[in-house]
C-alpha cells in the first residue's frame, strides 16, 4: 500500500472479513487493514465499514475499533450471487479458534489440505447473507476509497460476478492467495471493469494485490 495517495481521498474505507481486527492472537495481534487505517491522520478518515460475519468475533472487533466513532460493524456474510437467500451456513473446524480464520460458506475451503482435511468435524452458524454490490450502494453513495476483501472460499466468485461500474470505488485489496485456477479469469475481469494493478495491497505478509479504478487515476 505505499503506492496509496492519502492526499486526494473520499476517507471511507470498508474491509469485508473484518476478523477479530488486531487482536487477534494467533496473527501475533496483526491485521493489513487496521493497521493500514490506525497510520492515516484522523482528517483522512471519515467511515470505516466493517463486515463480519462471525459472531464469535464482533466483541474483539468492537474492541479494537473502540476509539474510532467514524467505524460502524456489519454482522453479515457477502456472498455470490449464486446464492439467492438472505441467510446462509457459515462453516468452521473448532480446531481453528478463537477466531476461525478459515471460516467459510464452503466446508470444502476448511476442509482441504493446507487447512484443516476431511477429517475435521464442522460446526457451524446461521448468518445473514447479501451480495457484494447490494451491500454497499445499500450502506453508502460516497465514493469509496479502499475496499479490502477476504471472504474465505469465494473471493474470486464473488469478484467474477460483481459488475464494479456499478460501485464508485477507487482501490480494491482483495487476497489472491486462493485464486488458483479462476487466478487469470478474476485478473482479466477487472481489466475490463478499468481497474489497473498497483503492487501488494493491504494484508502484512504480502498476500493482497492492491488495484485502482482507471476513472480515478
Amino acid at each position: 500500500m505505499n503506492l496509496y495517495n492519502i492526499d486526494k481521498g473520499s476517507g471511507v474505507y470498508i474491509q469485508i472479513g473484518a476478523g477479530a481486527g488486531d487482536l487477534d492472537s494467533r496473527s501475533n495481534y496483526r491485521d493489513g487493514f487496521t493497521e493500514f487505517i490506525k497510520r492515516l491522520p484522523r482528517e483522512h478518515i471519515k467511515k470505516i465499514i466493517l463486515v463480519e460475519p462471525n459472531p464469535l468475533n464482533i466483541p474483539l472487533l468492537k474492541e479494537c475499533w473502540k476509539d474510532y466513532p467514524e467505524s460502524t460493524i456489519y454482522e453479515i456474510g457477502i456472498v455470490p450471487k449464486s446464492y439467492q437467500n438472505d441467510t446462509i451456513d457459515l462453516y468452521y473446524c473448532p480446531l481453528d479458534g478463537p477466531h476461525y480464520q478459515v471460516a467459510s460458506i464452503k466446508k470444502s475451503h476448511i476442509q482441504k489440505e493446507g487447512h484443516y482435511g476431511p477429517n475435521c468435524e464442522l460446526q457451524k452458524f446461521n448468518i445473514s447473507a447479501t451480495h457484494l454490490e447490494n451491500f454497499i450502494n445499500g450502506i453508502t453513495t460516497e465514493n469509496i476509497e479502499l475496499l479490502s476483501l477476504d471472504i474465505e472460499g469465494v473471493d474470486a466468485e464473488v469478484i467474477l460476478d460483481t459488475n464494479f461500474t456499478n460501485l464508485k470505488l477507487k482501490y480494491l485489496s482483495f487476497e489472491h492467495y486462493h485464486l488458483e485456477d479462476k487466478r487469470e479469469q478474476v485478473l482479466n475481469h477487472l481489466k475490463n471493469n478499468n481497474y489497473e494493478f498497483l503492487g501488494l495491497g493491504v494484508d502484512y505478509q504480502g498476500f493482497d494485490y492492491l488495484y485502482i479504478n482507471g476513472d480515478f487515476k
